[in-house]
Protein backbone atom coordinates (compact mmCIF):
# COMPACT_ATOMS: atom_id res chain seq x y z
CA UNK A 1 0.00 0.00 0.00
CA UNK A 2 1.21 3.73 -1.13
CA UNK A 3 2.10 6.12 1.57
CA UNK A 4 -0.24 8.91 2.01
CA UNK A 5 1.70 11.85 1.97
CA UNK A 6 0.96 15.05 4.08
CA UNK A 7 0.36 18.55 2.79
CA UNK A 8 3.33 19.44 4.83
CA UNK A 9 5.47 16.61 2.73
CA UNK A 10 4.43 17.73 -0.26
CA UNK A 11 5.06 21.34 0.17
CA UNK A 12 8.53 20.32 1.13
CA UNK A 13 9.46 18.36 -1.46
CA UNK A 14 8.36 21.17 -4.06
CA UNK A 15 10.50 23.95 -2.54
CA UNK A 16 13.41 21.89 -1.52
CA UNK A 17 15.21 22.90 -4.66
CA UNK A 18 14.37 26.70 -3.98
CA UNK A 19 17.28 28.66 -3.26
CA UNK A 20 16.59 31.48 -0.73
CA UNK A 21 18.48 35.14 -2.53
CA UNK A 22 19.98 36.07 0.33
CA UNK A 23 20.80 39.47 -1.13
CA UNK A 24 17.58 40.43 -1.96
CA UNK A 25 16.08 39.62 1.27
CA UNK A 26 19.09 41.89 2.96
CA UNK A 27 18.08 44.72 0.09
CA UNK A 28 14.57 44.40 1.27
CA UNK A 29 15.43 44.81 4.72
CA UNK A 30 17.76 47.81 4.27
CA UNK A 31 15.19 49.54 2.19
CA UNK A 32 12.53 49.05 5.08
CA UNK A 33 14.95 50.64 7.70
CA UNK A 34 15.50 53.43 5.36
CA UNK A 35 11.97 53.94 4.41
CA UNK A 36 11.17 53.65 8.50
CA UNK A 37 14.02 56.17 9.78
CA UNK A 38 12.08 58.66 6.83
CA UNK A 39 8.95 58.16 8.33
CA UNK A 40 10.62 58.80 12.03
CA UNK A 41 12.34 61.81 10.43
CA UNK A 42 8.95 63.40 8.84
CA UNK A 43 7.29 62.82 11.88
CA UNK A 44 9.90 65.24 14.06
CA UNK A 45 12.40 66.51 11.64
CA UNK A 46 14.14 67.82 14.60
CA UNK A 47 14.72 64.40 16.02
CA UNK A 48 17.17 62.87 14.15
CA UNK A 49 19.85 63.70 11.06
CA UNK A 50 19.11 61.22 7.86
CA UNK A 51 22.59 61.92 6.69
CA UNK A 52 24.34 60.70 9.97
CA UNK A 53 21.97 57.77 10.30
CA UNK A 54 23.21 56.93 6.29
CA UNK A 55 26.70 57.72 7.10
CA UNK A 56 26.55 54.51 9.82
CA UNK A 57 26.27 52.12 6.73
CA UNK A 58 28.75 51.38 4.07
CA UNK A 59 28.23 49.88 0.51
CA UNK A 60 25.37 48.23 -1.06
CA UNK A 61 23.35 48.88 2.52
CA UNK A 62 24.04 52.40 2.57
CA UNK A 63 22.69 52.65 -1.00
CA UNK A 64 19.66 50.23 0.08
CA UNK A 65 19.10 52.48 3.05
CA UNK A 66 19.73 55.41 1.42
CA UNK A 67 16.82 54.32 -1.74
CA UNK A 68 14.40 53.89 0.82
CA UNK A 69 14.78 57.02 2.55
CA UNK A 70 14.67 59.05 -0.90
CA UNK A 71 11.38 57.12 -1.89
CA UNK A 72 9.52 57.45 1.41
CA UNK A 73 10.61 61.21 1.21
CA UNK A 74 9.00 61.27 -2.65
CA UNK A 75 6.17 59.92 -1.23
CA UNK A 76 5.30 62.72 1.46
CA UNK A 77 5.81 65.16 -1.55
CA UNK A 78 2.11 65.58 -2.23
CA UNK A 79 -0.59 68.54 -3.45
CA UNK A 80 -1.78 70.41 0.00
CA UNK A 81 -5.49 70.38 1.23
CA UNK A 82 -5.01 72.88 3.81
CA UNK A 83 -2.48 75.87 4.24
CA UNK A 84 -1.29 73.95 6.90
CA UNK A 85 -0.16 70.77 5.21
CA UNK A 86 2.78 73.38 3.51
CA UNK A 87 4.52 73.16 6.50
CA UNK A 88 5.72 69.51 5.99
CA UNK A 89 6.94 70.26 2.70
CA UNK A 90 10.44 72.45 4.33
CA UNK A 91 12.08 69.47 6.22
CA UNK A 92 11.09 67.20 3.16
CA UNK A 93 12.73 69.56 0.88
CA UNK A 94 15.83 70.11 3.27
CA UNK A 95 16.66 66.39 3.81
CA UNK A 96 16.53 66.12 0.23
CA UNK A 97 19.07 68.60 -0.07
CA UNK A 98 21.07 67.15 2.43
CA UNK A 99 21.07 63.73 0.91
CA UNK A 100 22.00 64.75 -2.38
CA UNK A 101 25.62 64.07 -2.57
CA UNK A 102 26.24 66.15 -6.18
CA UNK A 103 27.89 69.72 -6.04
CA UNK A 104 27.64 72.74 -8.34
CA UNK A 105 24.90 72.73 -11.04
CA UNK A 106 23.22 69.62 -10.15
CA UNK A 107 22.87 70.77 -6.53
CA UNK A 108 21.56 73.96 -7.54
CA UNK A 109 19.22 72.53 -10.45
CA UNK A 110 17.57 70.41 -7.23
CA UNK A 111 17.46 73.35 -4.75
CA UNK A 112 15.72 75.07 -7.62
CA UNK A 113 13.53 72.75 -8.62
CA UNK A 114 12.48 71.93 -4.65
CA UNK A 115 12.23 75.58 -4.15
CA UNK A 116 9.99 75.91 -7.54
CA UNK A 117 7.48 72.64 -5.47
CA UNK A 118 6.37 75.37 -2.55
CA UNK A 119 5.39 77.97 -5.26
CA UNK A 120 3.32 75.54 -7.08
CA UNK A 121 1.77 74.15 -3.70
CA UNK A 122 0.47 78.07 -3.14
CA UNK A 123 -0.60 78.49 -6.33
CA UNK A 124 -2.72 74.80 -6.27
CA UNK A 125 -4.05 76.17 -2.94
CA UNK A 126 -5.00 79.99 -4.70
CA UNK A 127 -6.43 77.91 -7.70
CA UNK A 128 -9.15 75.56 -5.24
CA UNK A 129 -9.39 79.01 -3.50
CA UNK A 130 -10.65 80.95 -6.86
CA UNK A 131 -12.02 77.87 -8.37
CA UNK A 132 -14.47 77.51 -5.44
CA UNK A 133 -15.24 81.47 -5.53
CA UNK A 134 -16.26 81.10 -8.86
CA UNK A 135 -18.48 78.04 -8.96
CA UNK A 136 -20.07 80.02 -6.13
CA UNK A 137 -20.77 83.24 -8.04
CA UNK A 138 -22.42 81.05 -10.90
CA UNK A 139 -23.92 79.26 -8.55
CA UNK A 140 -25.66 81.97 -7.08
CA UNK A 141 -28.62 82.66 -9.73
CA UNK A 142 -29.29 79.04 -9.27
CA UNK A 143 -29.65 79.11 -5.39
CA UNK A 144 -31.93 82.30 -5.49
CA UNK A 145 -34.29 80.68 -8.16
CA UNK A 146 -34.49 77.48 -5.84
CA UNK A 147 -35.26 80.01 -2.70
CA UNK A 148 -38.31 81.33 -4.55
CA UNK A 149 -39.64 77.59 -5.43
CA UNK A 150 -39.17 76.47 -1.83
CA UNK A 151 -40.87 80.18 -0.75
CA UNK A 152 -43.81 79.51 -2.78
CA UNK A 153 -44.03 75.98 -1.58
CA UNK A 154 -43.71 76.65 2.36
CA UNK A 155 -44.69 79.83 2.15
CA UNK A 156 -41.53 80.72 4.43
CA UNK A 157 -38.29 82.21 2.69
CA UNK A 158 -35.43 79.84 3.26
CA UNK A 159 -32.00 81.24 2.65
CA UNK A 160 -29.74 78.13 0.57
CA UNK A 161 -25.36 78.53 0.10
CA UNK A 162 -23.95 76.35 -2.47
CA UNK A 163 -22.48 74.12 0.16
CA UNK A 164 -26.18 72.67 0.93
CA UNK A 165 -26.93 72.02 -2.79
CA UNK A 166 -25.80 68.06 -3.65
CA UNK A 167 -25.67 69.37 -7.04
CA UNK A 168 -23.03 72.00 -6.06
CA UNK A 169 -20.92 69.27 -4.46
CA UNK A 170 -20.55 67.31 -7.46
CA UNK A 171 -19.24 69.70 -9.92
CA UNK A 172 -17.07 71.33 -7.43
CA UNK A 173 -15.68 67.68 -7.05
CA UNK A 174 -15.58 67.24 -10.68
CA UNK A 175 -13.39 70.44 -11.14
CA UNK A 176 -11.34 69.68 -8.35
CA UNK A 177 -10.58 66.05 -9.98
CA UNK A 178 -9.46 67.66 -13.05
CA UNK A 179 -7.30 70.45 -11.11
CA UNK A 180 -5.98 67.58 -9.22
CA UNK A 181 -4.47 65.82 -12.39
CA UNK A 182 -3.01 68.51 -14.12
CA UNK A 183 -0.80 68.97 -10.90
CA UNK A 184 -0.75 65.68 -10.30
CA UNK A 185 1.16 65.46 -13.67
CA UNK A 186 3.33 68.36 -12.81
CA UNK A 187 4.29 66.65 -9.43
CA UNK A 188 5.09 63.00 -10.83
CA UNK A 189 7.60 64.88 -13.66
CA UNK A 190 8.91 66.82 -10.75
CA UNK A 191 9.85 63.50 -8.61
CA UNK A 192 11.40 61.69 -11.38
CA UNK A 193 13.86 64.47 -12.12
CA UNK A 194 14.43 65.44 -8.03
CA UNK A 195 15.36 61.21 -7.65
CA UNK A 196 17.70 61.69 -10.79
CA UNK A 197 19.70 64.69 -8.98
CA UNK A 198 19.70 63.03 -5.46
Amino acid sequence: MSKIKSALELALERTASVEIDKESIRKDEYTRKGKSTAGKYIGNPKALSLVDEIKTLKGDEQKWFSDGVIETLLANITLPRYETDLSRYPPIAEALKSIGKKKGPEAENLAYLLGQYEDLFKQYLQNILQLEEQLKTQWEPRLRQKEQQLKQQTGQAVRLTPEQDPEFGKVLTEELSKLDAQYAEILSKGKEEIRKLV
